[in-house]
């Protein structure tokens, strides 16, 4: 017998809570980007509060921008796909190398030189099962006020994305020749459907895990109905964001680049 459907829940419920980053690498040997047409890809990394039971997560995105969230509209340039690049239970390894052994997009081999990853954003997130459908909802701290580095990757002060994890045999706009190793029941649970919901949230704890990601809200309170506290920081992601302020006094230090701009300023770097 195949893993039953959780029961739909007429009140918003949290599945996961934690600590998001939004990240993204600029193109190539591009050392300042201007504009989102120089960023090569993006990134979120996810430090759940529940670090027995769950891995630390870094997600790469098909593009170089997440998907825009405008609220009661539904176009195609919403959505985006999205694939579990990495786990670990060390969240400072987690994001102290992106160059995961991705394609650059259009998926050309990638390249051996890589300027160093900028993180655009750091705060709480929050996995919701509301009806019939999960969400990624998340509240920025950081940077305080947006400004172009957060414009260019289309992430707003608060927003949610709907969230469905891909049957692996199905096809998307991420070609991959690895699938996730599910264990028998998260793979019984599609049950013949392309895509569920992301519940339970053990499917992001796979590398190669695929998702689709759809703009739903900038008002959490509307969609999926929850309140973030943005301030709020585990342990998971106090080590990792250290790890990363101290790579960024090296990176410094050597190449006069500020790869903390983005997320302290909101500048684009």
């Amino acid at each position: 017998m195949g893993r039953s459907q959780p029961a739909v829940a007429a009140h918003p419920r949290i599945l996961e809570p934690g600590n998001i980053t939004f990240l993204y690498r600029p193109v190539g040997t591009v050392l300042h980007p201007r504009s989102s047409d120089e960023i090569e890809r993006a990134f979120f990394a996810l430090f759940p509060d529940d670090q027995v039971h769950h891995r630390n997560r870094l997600f790469a995105l098909a593009h170089g921008y997440f998907p825009p969230i405008i609220p009661d509209q539904d176009l195609p340039e919403e959505r985006d796909w999205a694939v579990v690049a990495r786990i670990d239970r060390n969240p400072s390894a987690l994001i102290a190398d992106l160059d995961t052994g991705f394609p650059t997009p259009p998926f050309r081999p990638a390249t051996r030189t890589r300027v160093p990853a900028r993180i655009a954003g750091n705060g709480r997130y929050a996995i919701v099962r509301h009806g019939d459908h999960t969400y990624l909802a998340y509240a920025l701290c950081h940077p305080t006020r947006l400004g172009p580095a957060q414009h260019a990757l289309l992430l707003e002060r608060t927003g949610s994305y709907l969230i469905v994890v891909k049957e692996p045999s199905m096809p998307s706009a991420i070609n991959l020749r690895e699938t996730p190793s599910y264990p028998e029941d998260l793979s019984e649970a599609f049950d013949g459907h392309g895509s569920i919901p992301v519940d339970p949230t053990d499917f992001l704890d796979y590398r190669w895990t695929q998702v689709f990601l759809v703009g739903a809200e900038t008002r959490l309170e509307a969609e999926p109905g929850i309140h973030l506290t943005p301030d709020v920081e585990n342990q998971a992601a106090k080590e990792a964001l250290r790890h990363v302020y101290q790579q960024a006094e090296r990176i410094k230090l050597t190449t006069h680049l500020d790869i903390l701009r983005p997320v302290l300023r909101g500048e684009l770097e």
